[in-house]
């Protein structure tokens, strides 16, 4: 029991954290407290149950980057109170955004890589997003030319992140998930004839699956959809959820074609 009542001033260099007030009632849950606290126990305090986390760098299936030089933490950290989607306040971060969209670009062998067109996103899941709503909204085009209805879009795809099952229910587009059969670890060339049909925006093989880090056959699904297109006239693009392969194949891979060398592939999307 403390013989005395430590003030909680955040100055002193031997106050321990958990003896300041702070520490000595729990942290807040529901509502924003009344009176404010010192920055640094509350800092060690939160750390501390950040601890109970799962460690990050033996995480083999996330899609974030678990190590980085100090030197871009500090550039991020110089960058944190900068609203970076407001292009015209900050144009420079947005000419720094601009050279990262044409080296990727470069990387992913895109066509005329110094005016691709691509943007970063608030996570993957926002990138597949964009990328699906690509697919729609140019299949819709497509349908509104033809004088066709536009009303049943579906995409077909293997073992996807939840993103795109949240990308099927937020835009009203069915997903057509093929079930893996046999020794399948995912989608393959010869599931795309009985999933595949008119009202089909595009098929979204993974780079990189989140349960076995399994790249699908993007080259060989491209074959299987112009062979399919030959038969039917479906003209049916590709875009690739590059997860967590498409920065790491380019360079342990660099001649396995699953990018834009693949002429039916119209976009990618990738995790940082």
């Amino acid at each position: 029991m403390a013989l005395h009542k430590v003030t909680e001033s955040g100055l002193s260099e031997i106050e321990d954290v958990y003896a300041t007030d702070s520490a000595s009632r729990r942290l807040p849950r529901f509502r924003i407290p009344n009176l404010s606290s010192a920055a640094q126990p509350i800092y060690d305090l939160v750390r501390d149950e950040l601890l109970l986390d799962g460690n990050s760098s033996q995480n083999l299936a996330t899609f974030c980057t678990t190590w980085s030089e100090p030197e871009g933490r500090q550039l991020m950290a110089d960058s944190i109170n900068k609203n970076m989607i407001d292009k015209d306040e900050y144009p420079q971060t947005a000419e720094i955004e601009n050279r990262c969209v044409h080296m990727i670009a470069d990387l992913w062998h895109a066509p005329g890589a110094h005016n691709a067109v691509g943007c970063s996103t608030t996570g993957s899941s926002e990138a597949c997003m964009l990328g699906g709503l690509a697919l729609k909204w140019r299949w819709r085009n497509r349908r509104i030319a033809a004088g066709k209805s536009y009303a049943k879009p579906n995409f077909v795809c293997g073992p996807v992140q939840v993103c795109w099952h949240k990308f099927a229910r937020y835009f009203d587009v069915e997903i057509r998930q093929v079930p893996l059969e046999g020794d399948a670890l995912g989608l393959r060339p010869g599931d795309l004839k009985k999933y595949c049909d008119e009202n089909t925006i595009g098929v979204i093989p993974t780079l990189g699956v989140t349960f076995t880090g399994v790249y699908e056959p993007v080259a060989a699904l491209a074959v299987a959809l112009d062979d399919l297109q030959r038969e039917t006239g479906l003209d049916i693009p590709i875009h690739v959820d590059a997860a967590s392969g498409g920065f790491i194949a380019p360079f342990i891979e660099p001649t396995l074609k699953w990018d834009f060398r693949v002429e039916r592939v119209k976009s990618i999307s990738a995790s940082g």
